[in-house]
């Protein structure tokens, strides 16, 4: 329908009527802003604030400050580690094989992925569960101390047996401590009663060079079940599943008979904690056939990945094994089976390095160290001086990294969210098997080994401290320990805490524990043990809820020293026998600490 002309003219009226009402309503607010200005500098204007004379000037503005960027608190989700030059596998000469379930296979893929959490996700047990604690190696102990006086005392020591030439602990050693949940305690039935009722109940858990592995109350000390007899003895340190299973993961290091370089009836094994049978056992009768290396020795700490239900076990022949367990557990009855000769996939590894070293003997290509693990990697040295990281999914080796000689140190792995990287520390020995120097002669051979902060993307080194240390025909000098650590928020932040064993002084050698700066590897303090002997025992941070802290360190001449772990001041020590040999390494629960010596013993002793 058509408008009127009078609706038209109405309608151009009344906006023309609202424009003018807008240009007033605007002119009296700008007249009311600008005189609030003025009356704004009348007020504020006083001698030290006098208006520039010229009315003309432009005033510059100032300039504009850039945010700074917030640091990273993750690592992004694809960094992955990659080879530099230097550190290509083919850069050393080296070339692996995968045998996928006894069949060798040129290419490997894992139908289900693993992929480790960080450290502090590994479990949700509480306790020392591996070789210091987790994939990440970084929590030898557990929980916040409650220390007053800082003083040190003996409650409980507790005999062990032997077997053939071997007796007590030896390297690394360690005790696992754990507090069993309720409902899984409940089930074992192989506990003693009065434990399965006990509430609170912590266990410890100690496997011997006699072959057996011991049981006992941390609080009391009093035996828990009877000794688990495995067959061999065991100089390292095994491990509980993850999951909260009540499985142990036990690897055997020698022969009863006391040979050390046989490699007949040697295996790894899982134990039931519910009914104490075997589950599964893997190694054999005589040496593997894969294997480049002689020795059948199994002394790194394992790692499980819960969600795929998959053990990482590294051998001292060079083979990494990775075994699908196909457990079966049942939370309500306490069933618990697994594949007693499980699937296995085997990854081997060659370089010139590995068959020239310690020619008389036929190469080195050992893995004893506890292997690091971050999301589908792992992290390695061996008895050739070669660090590896390899890829589980695809059983590959990403890179290899020349760290100078035999390296036995369980590596700390770290992650740098501000670097996007992480790092790993680590150490090597002197060993004159693998850098043979013809100049020296008798009993003792002097070198250099190294501590070593890593790039752990690339292998590239970050920085070197050496160390002149000396060897004999019965033990390396230098770094056999695993390096502490220190935690953030707390007084040895910044630090990396080695334990060097057997360093030159003088004519005579010492142990020293040195706290280098994780930034650029200079010390910070040092602690001479001034024990003139073998000390591989690996240091242990102590922590109050406060954030002060402290290390363990035991030495080969039984002492057991509190030291300040800012400064490096010896706040106490404790000696716990004459002739007692300490070669292994502590766990802390608390303020408890269980330790034992080379002499059938193993000692609980608390920090207060």
């Amino acid at each position: 329908m058509k408008r009127s002309k009078y609706y038209l003219r109405t309608r151009r009226s009344k906006r023309r009527a609202k424009r003018r009402v807008a240009l007033v309503v605007c002119l009296i607010l700008a007249a009311a802003g600008t005189g609030a200005y003025f009356l704004f500098m009348a007020l504020t204007d006083t001698a030290d604030n006098v208006k520039p004379a010229d009315k003309t000037a432009v005033l510059t503005p100032a300039p504009v400050q850039e945010a700074t960027p917030e640091p990273m608190t993750t690592l992004a989700d694809d960094l992955a580690p990659h080879p530099v030059q230097g550190t290509n596998p083919s850069d050393i000469g080296l070339t692996a094989g995968v045998m996928d379930d006894g069949t060798e296979t040129a290419s490997y893929r894992r139908a289900e992925p693993i992929s480790f959490g960080a450290g502090s996700e590994y479990t949700a047990l509480e306790g020392v569960i591996t070789f210091r604690g987790n994939n990440y190696r970084n929590e030898p102990s557990w929980g916040s101390a409650e220390i007053s006086d800082e003083a040190l005392k003996l409650l409980i020591t507790k005999q062990t047996g032997a077997t053939g030439n071997w007796g007590g602990m030896g390297w690394t050693g360690q005790p696992l401590i754990v507090k069993w949940p309720d409902d899984v305690r409940a089930q074992m039935k192989t506990l003693g009663e009065k434990f399965r009722a006990k509430e609170g109940f912590v266990e410890v858990i100690y496997a011997s060079l006699s072959g057996d592995v011991y049981f006992m109350d941390l609080e009391t000390g009093e035996k828990t079940r009877y000794p688990l007899h495995v067959g061999g003895p065991v100089k390292g340190t095994p491990s509980l599943d993850p999951r909260g299973y009540p499985i142990l993961y036990v690897g055997q290091g020698l022969q009863a008979n006391g040979s050390d370089k046989s490699s007949k009836n040697i295996y790894f094994r899982a134990y039931s904690l519910i009914t104490g049978e075997k589950l599964m056992e893997v190694g054999a009768a005589e040496k593997d056939p894969y294997a480049y290396g002689n020795s059948q020795a199994y002394n790194a700490s394992p790692l499980i990945d819960a969600k795929t239900d998959t053990l990482i076990y590294p051998g001292e022949n060079g083979i990494v094994y990775v075994c699908d367990l196909n457990t079966r557990y049942n939370a309500q009855t306490g069933e618990l089976t697994m594949d007693m000769k499980p699937k296995k996939v085997k990854y081997r590894y060659t370089s010139p390095r590995n068959e020239t070293a310690d020619a008389a003997g036929g190469g080195r290509w050992g893995i004893e160290d506890s292997p690091a693990a971050w999301r589908n990697y792992i992290f390695f040295t061996d008895n050739a001086g070669i660090l590896q990281c390899v890829d589980l999914n695809t059983m590959t080796p990403v890179y290899a990294a020349d760290v100078t000689d035999d390296s036995d140190v369980s590596m700390v792995l770290e992650e740098a969210p501000a670097d996007q990287t992480i790092y790993l520390y680590t150490g090597c020995e002197y060993d004159k098997l693998v850098r043979p120097d013809t100049s020296q002669t008798g009993p003792g051979f002097t070198g250099t080994a190294y501590a070593r902060k890593i790039d752990g993307l690339t292998g590239e080194v970050v920085w070197e401290v050496p160390y002149t240390v000396r060897s004999s025909n019965d033990a390396d000098g230098g770094i056999l320990a695993s390096p502490v650590l220190g935690k953030d928020g707390t007084v040895m932040e910044g630090l990396v805490i080695y334990s060097v064993t057997m360093e030159v002084k003088g004519d005579a050698v010492t142990s020293r524990l040195v706290a280098l700066s994780k930034e650029d590897g200079s010390e910070v303090w040092s602690y001479d043990m001034e024990d003139g002997g073998w000390s591989p025992s690996s240091p242990v941070p102590v922590y109050t809820a406060d954030g002060k802290g402290y290390i363990v360190q035991c030495d080969c001449t039984g002492d057991v020293a509190l030291i300040d772990g800012e400064t490096g001041k010896e706040v106490q020590k404790l000696n716990v026998g004459e002739g007692e040999k300490f070669e292994a390494t502590p766990a802390v629960y608390g303020n408890t600490i269980v330790v034992a010596s080379r002499n059938k013993h193993i000692f609980f002793i608390t920090i207060s």
